[in-house]
C-alpha cells in the first residue's frame, strides 16, 4: 500500500477522468524536474554572488523566454536583451534577469565572462573582458567554488528530500532474512526469518542497507540479527559473513535474499475453469502442506510433477483496504513445466534448443507484449502454436523466418487454446531504429515455454538420443514400455524412470500407431537418486565454470545450470568426484561421491523442471520513519545520499568497462517514465526518486567531460598546475568532441527509450 495526497484522493473520490489524473502526474513530475535544475543553478548562482561574480541570467529551462523579473525593472514576459553595466546603472535596475524560459526540462546561470570573449581575425589571438566582476577575472579557488556549487546544493537537496520522507515515512523492503544459498557465505550464519539490527555497528533500516553493506565495507561483516528461539522467544545474535565474489567482475556477495511472503501480488495462471488464485491472496496451504514463505511455495510445486495442486488462500473482501475481512477460498494452480536449452551459448538455436533428449515440443506464448501486433491479433499466455502461416507444428527458429519473411504482411495462425483451435492473423511489425533496418517482430516471448498437455513432437533435434526412433513431424506419444501417457509430464515420468536402458516408445501419426526405440542416457540425478527440485551447488569443491560464447566473450556459469555441470563433467571422465547438493533449496546441502563416465555427464534431468510464478508474490515490507526526529531524519537522508554517491560511481564504472550494458541506462524519456510511476504511488515515492535523481545529476554533472561541471574543474586544476589557463583551442576541440560524444549518446538511449515505450 502507499500514501495518496488529499488531491489524490479528492481526485479518485470525484471519479475525475483518466486524463485528469494523468495530467496532474505529468504536472506532480515536471516541477519536481524544474525544482531539482533550479536547486543546481540555484548553487551555481549563490556561489557566484558571494564569491563577486557578476551573474547576467539565471534561467529555469531552455529556448525562448516566457516571463521573469529584474529588481526595478519589476515582471516581463517575453525575450529581454542583455544590458550593459551601464544601462543598468541608469536605470537603477538590478543586473540579473530571473526567468523561465519554454522548455522547463534544464535551466543554467549565465555569468559575466563565461562567453565574452574577442578572438583577433588576424592573429586569432583570443582575449577575455577584462571586467573586475567577470567569473575569468576571478581566481583559480573562487572559480572553483563557482563551479562546484550547483553539484553540493543538488546532493544537499536530495538530503533534504529525504529528511521530508523519512519524517512522512517510506515503505521498504524489511531487513529480513529469506532465501540464503546453501553454499553461499551466509549459509549456516545467516537463517530465513533472522531481522538484521546492524552491520559493522550500522544500524540497518532496510534490505537494501543489507545488500549494499559488502560495497561499503571491506573484509567479514559483523551482523547482529534478531532470531527466533525455542518457545518462540526472540534472542539477538552476533555472527560474522565475509563476501564472495564469483568472478573477479562481479560485486561483492552474501547469498542471502530478502524475506518473501506468501501474499499474491498478481492473479495466477488459470487451469482451465476452476479457481485461481487472486491479486491480495496469502497461500496458507498448498496440496495440504503449510506453507511459511514462497520458497516452501517453489519446493511445492517443484516436487509436483504437473499435477493440478489444490491451494487454500486467505482471500480479503477488499485488497485495497488494510485490515478487510478475509476469507478462506480454495484454488487450484499447476506448475509450468520449464525446459532449460542444452545450448545456451547459441543465441541463434537456444529456444530450439529446449527439447527433451531431442523432442521437441509445440511452442506456447509465455508473455504477450502490451500495445504489441500479437496482443491486437488476440494472442494470449499458454496459447500452443498449432499453425504458423502454411507450417503444422512449427520450431522457433521457422516461426521467427517467417516472420521476418512477412514483415508488414498477415500471417494466418491456428494456436490452441483450452484444447480449442483458435485462428488468428498477426503482421509483423519492424520497430523504429535510428540507423539501419531492425527485425521484424510481433511482441511475444516464448521463451522455454511449451505445450502442456498433448504430447506431440514438433521436431526432433539431430545428434540426439530421440533421433534414432525417426519420429515423423507431429507424431502424438503414446506409450513408454507399455505405460500409457496422456501428456509431457507423463513423457517425463516414463523418461526418468527409465533413465540408463532402452524403452520401447509408442506414437501416432497420419492416423497409423508404431514403435520405436530410444536408449535414455543415465546421469548423476538418477544415480545419486536426486527428486525433482534437487540443486548440485558445487563439484570437488568447484561452484563455477568459465565458459567460452560465441561472440568471444568468457562468462562464469554456477555449476547448478546444467549446462555448465555438463560441461565441467565431460572434462571429468574416468574420475570420482566429491558432489555437494540439496533435495530442495529449502534443505540443507547433503555430499555423495559420483564416478563420471561417458555414458552419464549429460545431467539432462536438470533442465526439466516444473516452475510457479517465483516472482509474483509480495517481498515483506516495512515503514521506514524517523518517528518525528529530525536529528534522526537528517542522518537517514545523509546516509542514503553516500549510498547512492557511491552505487553511481560504481555503476558508470560498469558501463564504461562494458560490465553492463547499455540497455541498462535510461535517458529523458526513459526517466520521465519512471518519474510518473512514482508520482502515482504518491508524494513519498516521487520526493524518494527525485531525490535519487538530484544525486543521479550531481554525479553525471561532475565527471570530468569538458561539457561538465566536472570538465570545467579539471581545466581549473589544470590551470593552476601550470600557473595559465589551458590554450583556447585545446578548450574548444576537447569540449566539442565532449558535446559530440553526448549528443550521440543521448540520441542512442532516446531512441532506446522510445523503444521501450512503443513496444521495441
Amino acid at each position: 500500500m502507499h500514501e495518496l495526497s488529499a488531491a489524490d484522493l479528492l481526485l479518485a473520490a470525484s471519479g475525475a477522468p483518466a486524463w485528469l489524473n494523468t495530467t496532474v502526474v505529468v504536472l506532480k513530475v515536471l516541477i519536481g524536474f524544474s525544482v531539482i535544475i533550479f536547486v543546481h543553478e540555484l548553487g551555481h548562482f549563490l556561489a557566484a554572488k558571494w564569491v563577486g561574480v557578476r551573474v547576467d541570467r539565471l534561467a529555469v529551462g531552455f529556448g525562448t523566454r516566457l516571463f521573469g523579473w529584474r529588481k526595478g525593472e519589476g515582471f516581463t514576459f517575453g525575450n529581454r536583451r542583455t544590458y550593459r553595466t551601464e544601462e543598468l546603472a541608469a536605470r537603477g535596475w538590478g543586473e540579473t534577469d530571473y526567468c523561465f524560459k519554454a522548455l522547463p526540462l534544464g535551466g543554467y546561470v549565465k555569468m559575466l565572462g563565461q562567453d565574452d570573449i574577442v578572438i583577433d581575425e588576424k592573429s586569432g589571438q583570443v582575449t577575455y573582458t577584462d571586467d573586475p566582476r567577470a567569473f575569468t577575472s576571478k581566481p583559480v579557488g573562487r572559480r572553483m567554488i563557482v563551479v562546484s556549487a550547483g553539484v553540493v546544493f543538488n546532493l544537499l537537496f536530495a538530503a533534504a528530500l529525504l529528511m521530508v520522507v523519512f519524517l512522512i515515512g517510506k515503505n521498504m523492503v524489511a531487513p529480513v532474512i529469506g532465501f540464503v544459498a546453501p553454499d553461499g557465505p551466509a549459509a549456516g550464519k545467516l537463517f530465513p526469518g533472522d531481522r538484521v539490527l546492524d552491520i559493522n555497528g550500522e544500524a540497518v533500516n532496510s534490505f537494501n542497507d543489507v545488500r549494499v553493506a559488502p560495497l561499503f565495507f571491506e573484509g567479514p561483516l559483523e551482523f547482529r540479527v534478531e532470531r527466533e528461539a525455542q518457545g518462540g522467544r526472540k534472542e539477538v545474535v552476533t555472527t560474522t559473513v565475509t563476501p564472495v565474489r564469483l568472478t573477479p567482475d562481479d560485486l561483492p556477495s552474501l547469498g542471502a535474499d530478502p524475506f518473501v511472503t506468501t501474499v499474491r501480488t498478481q492473479d495466477g495462471l488459470a487451469v482451465g475453469d476452476l479457481e485461481n488464485v487472486k491479486a491480495g491472496d496469502r497461500v496458507i496451504e498448498i496440496d495440504a502442506q503449510p506453507v511459511q514463505t514462497n520458497l516452501d511455495i517453489f519446493r511445492i510445486f517443484r516436487q509436483s510433477e504437473g499435477r493440478v495442486l489444490p491451494v487454500v488462500v486467505d482471500r480479503p473482501d477488499d485488497p485495497d483496504r488494510p485490515g478487510s475481512p478475509t476469507r478462506q477460498v480454495t484454488c487450484y494452480q499447476r506448475a509450468v513445466l520449464s525446459v532449460d536449452p542444452v545450448d545456451p551459448s547459441d543465441k541463434k538455436t537456444i529456444v530450439d534448443s529446449c527439447h527433451i533428449l531431442g523432442l521437441r515440443r509445440r511452442r506456447a506464448v509465455n508473455h504477450v507484449l502490451p500495445g504489441s501486433p500479437a496482443e491486437a491479433a488476440g494472442f494470449r499466455r499458454g496459447d500452443v502454436v498449432a499453425e504458423w502461416g502454411p507450417i503444422a507444428n512449427p520450431t522457433y527458429d521457422e516461426i521467427v523466418t517467417t516472420i521476418q519473411a512477412r514483415a508488414g504482411k498477415p500471417i494466418r495462425v491456428v494456436m490452441l487454446r483450452n484444447g480449442k483451435a483458435v485462428t488468428l492473423t498477426v503482421t509483423p511489425r519492424r520497430p523504429f531504429k535510428l540507423f539501419g533496418q531492425s527485425e521484424a517482430r510481433v511482441g511475444v516471448d516464448f521463451a522455454s515455454m511449451g505445450e502442456e498437455n498433448l504430447p506431440v513432437v514438433a521436431d526432433v533435434a539431430p545428434g540426439t538420443p530421440a533421433a534414432e526412433l525417426n519420429l515423423p513431424r507431429g507424431a502424438v506419444l503414446l506409450a513408454i514400455d507399455g505405460q500409457p501417457v496422456a501428456n509431457w509430464s507423463d513423457v517425463i515420468r516414463g523418461l526418468t524412470a527409465a533413465a540408463g536402458r532402452t524403452v520401447r516408445l509408442r506414437y501416432r501419426s497420419a492416423g497409423d500407431e508404431a514403435e520405436g526405440r530410444m536408449a535414455v542416457p543415465g546421469s548423476i540425478v538418477n544415480e545419486l537418486n536426486l527428486p525433482p527440485g534437487a540443486v548440485i551447488w558445487s563439484v570437488d569443491g568447484q561452484r563455477t565454470l568459465e565458459v567460452q560464447f560465441p561472440e568471444g566473450k568468457k562468462r562464469e556459469l554456477a555449476l547448478a545450470q546444467a549446462y555448465a555441470l555438463g560441461k565441467f563433467l565431460a572434462g571429468r571422465v574416468g574420475q570420482t568426484v566429491t558432489v555437494r547438493y540439496s533435495r530442495s533449496v529449502t534443505e540443507p546441502m547433503q555430499e555423495a561421491r559420483f564416478t563420471v563416465r561417458e555414458d552419464n555427464v549429460d545431467p539432462w534431468q536438470l533442465r526439466l523442471s516444473y516452475v510457479t510464478d517465483f516472482f509474483g508474490y509480495r517481498q515483506l515490507e516495512e515503514k521506514v520513519t524517523a518517528h518525528g526526529n529530525p536529528l534522526l531524519a537528517v542522518w537517514l537522508g545523509v546516509k542514503y545520499v553516500g549510498q547512492w554517491v557511491q552505487q553511481v560511481y560504481r555503476f558508470l564504472k560498469q558501463v564504461v568497462t562494458t560490465d553492463v550494458g547499455v540497455q541498462h541506462v535510461a535517458g529523458p524519456v526513459g526517466i520521465f517514465g519512471m518519474a510518473m510511476e512514482h508520482a502515482r504511488l504518491g508524494w513519498s515515492d516521487l520526493l524518494f526518486f527525485m531525490a535519487f535523481l538530484s544525486i543521479n545529476l550531481a554525479v553525471i554533472n561532475f565527471l570530468p567531460m569538458p561539457i561538465m561541471d566536472g570538465g570545467l574543474m579539471v581545466f581549473l586544476i589544470l590551470e593552476k598546475i601550470k600557473g595559465k589557463p589551458l590554450s583556447f583551442k585545446a578548450q574548444m576541440i576537447s569540449t566539442l568532441v565532449s558535446l559530440a560524444a553526448i549528443i550521440l549518446f543521448g540520441l542512442f538511449i532516446t531512441v532506446q527509450d522510445i523503444g521501450r515505450f512503443f513496444g521495441n
